[in-house]
């Protein structure tokens, strides 16, 4: 999921880099049937952020005690729309002041950071998103090898998440190869409506499973277990650096703050329910994949088979923007040619390589959640949208935009909170990578069989 990037909605991503032709094409069908509505764009705006890291917020639970963690929650949804519309905002001032961006811009982020800080803006800009992707990736193959694994040992047909990976990364590659839909708006519809009723039917089967255990243990608030949710809650709201992507199609971009509320809503309609359902639900016995906690029968077969589908058809498409990046800096031409797959089929077995060093779901999405997601999602929006801002100070061609004390207070405030927050879950996450009991990599182990689907990250 995100990467969630988030990764439901293959349009928002496209767009990440220069000399893609997709964005064109695909706005000039939006142009052509109006432009997207308030509804449409929220809707679009919370298909694509709600994504695999909604499996892990159970389990991020667990070190803070349920209470601290559905706090965060709120507090991340309220933040990540704040910020989400102070892209928007910045849009609307590179618009304001730049003609050319009120044609067709196909890397709306890092246009902003290099607007806004110069080029050293676009370029780590570009480098955490392209991360952010490539981490989604790794985190989606061991996701799909636990799914898939999970499904066919309840055929009676076992093997280790080692080797699934290996199975999963083999049949993935070839997806790899094409090139990017041209149509796929309703991608983000179908992710939106799958996701919802998955979560409904985990959170029923936990509540349900819960009922039958003769005790449930709540651990209490440790610091680690605080900053390990830090980064998983993050992960569960990447998509918000792609808010400018969707508003550059809107109708009136004027009313895209309603449409990134009313896509918050949504989204914290989905998360607080599941994270707060299964954990009071099972206590600690929840997992960092939420789904293999569940007890077996014909809801754990639906959720992991809707999972699956909607995974494995996300998974070329959060690794071709950051693909198309590095071809186009290498020079690879961009038609279909064996440059483009031999790169792509070792891209592809670079993550795989990363997911059989540290097998743990959990551990990655906690990586990416709390060091690229946070500086795309907590500390870049308000940082980039204050100096745009103050730009407009003794320019007397632009529109004047001062920005109120709570205002700057509150955006500061999101940078510390994020450069804090961020360095510490980052060291927790590295630091349970390296300390888990899955620390051995796969291809060091003697027998793999030990490496079970159910393998987490604690």
């Amino acid at each position: 999921m995100a990467p969630q990037t988030s990764f439901n909605n293959l349009k928002v991503l496209e767009p990440l880099v220069l000399g893609s032709s997709e964005k064109g094409q695909i706005t000039q069908e939006v142009v052509k049937h109006g432009g997207l509505g308030i509804l449409t764009a929220a809707i679009f705006l919370a298909g694509e952020m709600a994504g695999s890291g909604v499996l892990a917020l159970p389990a991020a639970m667990i070190g803070t005690g349920g209470w601290l963690g559905l706090t965060l929650i709120l507090l991340f949804t309220a933040n990540a729309g704040f910020s989400g519309t102070r892209l928007g905002l910045c849009w609307i001032m590179l618009e304001e002041r730049y003609e050319e961006f009120r044609g067709e811009v196909r890397d709306p982020y890092p246009a902003i950071g290099e607007k806004a800080v110069g080029r050293w803006g676009r370029i780590v800009s570009m480098v955490a998103i392209s991360l952010t992707l490539y981490g989604g990736g790794c985190v989606f193959i061991v996701l799909i090898a636990q799914l898939l694994g999970s499904l066919v040992a309840a055929a009676g047909f076992q093997l280790s998440l080692c080797v699934w990976m290996v199975i999963v990364a083999v049949g993935l590659t070839p997806l790899t190869w094409m090139g990017t839909p041209k149509d796929f708006w309703p991608i983000a519809v179908g992710a939106l409506i799958t996701t919802m009723l998955a979560c409904l039917l985990v959170i029923v089967t936990c509540i349900m499973d819960g009922n039958k255990l003769p005790e449930k243990v709540f651990p209490t608030p440790t610091a680690d277990g605080t900053f390990k949710a830090f980064g998983s809650i993050m992960f569960a709201f990447a998509g918000a650096s792609t808010f400018p992507t969707i508003q550059a199609d809107m109708k009136d971009r004027s009313k895209f703050n309603i449409s990134a509320i009313m896509a918050m809503g949504v989204l914290f309609a989905i998360y607080f329910p599941m994270a707060a359902g299964c954990y009071y639900g099972l206590g600690d016995q929840v997992t960092d994949n939420i789904v293999l906690a569940m007890s077996d029968g014909w809801q754990r077969i639906t959720v992991e088979i809707m999972l699956l589908l909607h995974l494995i058809s996300a998974y070329p498409i959060i690794t071709n923007p950051p693909a198309q990046f590095f071809e186009q800096l290498l020079g690879i031409p961009s038609d279909f040619n064996w440059k483009r797959c031999l790169f792509r089929s070792l891209s592809v077995a670079g993550l795989l390589f990363i997911a059989e060093t540290v097998p743990s779901f959990g551990s990655i999405l906690d990586l990416v959640g709390a060091s690229t997601v946070t500086l795309l999602t907590f500390i870049f929006p308000p940082y980039f949208y204050m100096r745009l801002s103050d730009a407009s100070i003794g320019k007397k061609e632009w529109t004047q935009r001062k920005l109120p004390l709570w205002e700057r207070i509150y955006c500061w405030a999101l940078i510390l909170i994020g450069l804090a927050g961020g360095a510490c879950a980052t060291y927790t996450a590295v630091r349970n990578i390296f300390s888990s009991s899955m620390s051995v990599p796969c291809y060091l182990m003697g027998d793999t069989t030990n490496v079970t689907i159910s393998a987490g990250g604690h």
